[in-house]
């Protein structure tokens, strides 16, 4: 074989084999895309290499929706369909998790006037019956996320949105991923984030890796139990 052809093959696997080593390593994460049907359905955002399935085996309520199409190529696919909740004042998700650990939960939001309405809603986010966070929605195409990190004491972790004025909760994705215990310690509470910086020159999406990202979290009010 001649040089160029080994180069070419080792460059190959320089760029593949790692990729391939993430998207496996996902052990404890749930990614859930809201509001995606089929509900059977599961697939990889290539961009990040994060397989996520429906939500419909978290929750019971709701009603499924998409973004227009004229937002769909500035969001990664799980961004494209959502679940939005008109009725009922909260409506939760149940997720099953491991007591007395540590998750990183985030929340993900893209209005992309699914309804029609050109109305930006606004509500709140609850970890069971504790306020986690409010979430307004400043643009039609605009991207909107929350994160926490929150110490769960038993075996299902309730995830809600509570309507608070006219307009209509929603949601585009979920997603949880545990954390070792002893990262981001704190004597009491849960830990909302208040900024994250990137450290790296690649174009291309980076999400919570170890090597390339710093986040800072401030003390939430939210209680650990």
């Amino acid at each position: 074989m001649r040089f160029l052809d080994w180069f070419l093959l080792l460059f190959i696997f320089a760029f593949t084999i790692p990729r391939s080593v993430e998207a496996q390593n996902q052990a404890g994460f749930i990614s859930l895309d809201c509001g995606l049907v089929p509900e059977n359905t599961t697939y990889v955002e290539n961009t990040i290499n994060i397989t996520y399935k429906s939500d419909a085996d978290y929750i019971d309520s709701g009603s499924v929706g998409k973004i227009k199409d004229a937002y769909k190529t500035q969001f990664q696919r799980q961004l494209w369909s959502l679940r939005s909740f008109p009725d009922g004042k909260r409506n939760c998700y149940n997720v099953n998790v491991t007591a007395n650990s540590k998750y990183l939960i985030r929340g993900s939001f893209v209005y992309g006037n699914y309804d029609g309405l050109n109305q930006l809603p606004s509500f709140d986010l609850h970890i069971g019956p504790n306020k986690w966070s409010s979430v307004t929605i400043e643009g039609v195409a605009n991207f909107s996320m929350t994160e926490i990190i929150h110490v769960v004491t038993q075996e299902r972790l309730q995830v809600c949105l509570v309507k608070t004025g006219p307009t209509t909760p929603f949601i585009s994705s979920l997603e949880l991923r545990p954390l070792p215990n002893q990262s981001y310690v704190t004597e009491t509470g849960s830990l909302t984030c208040f900024a994250r910086v990137f450290f790296s020159t690649s174009s291309s999406v980076i999400r919570l890796t170890k090597n390339n990202l710093f986040t800072q979290f401030s003390k939430n009010s939210l209680g650990v139990g």
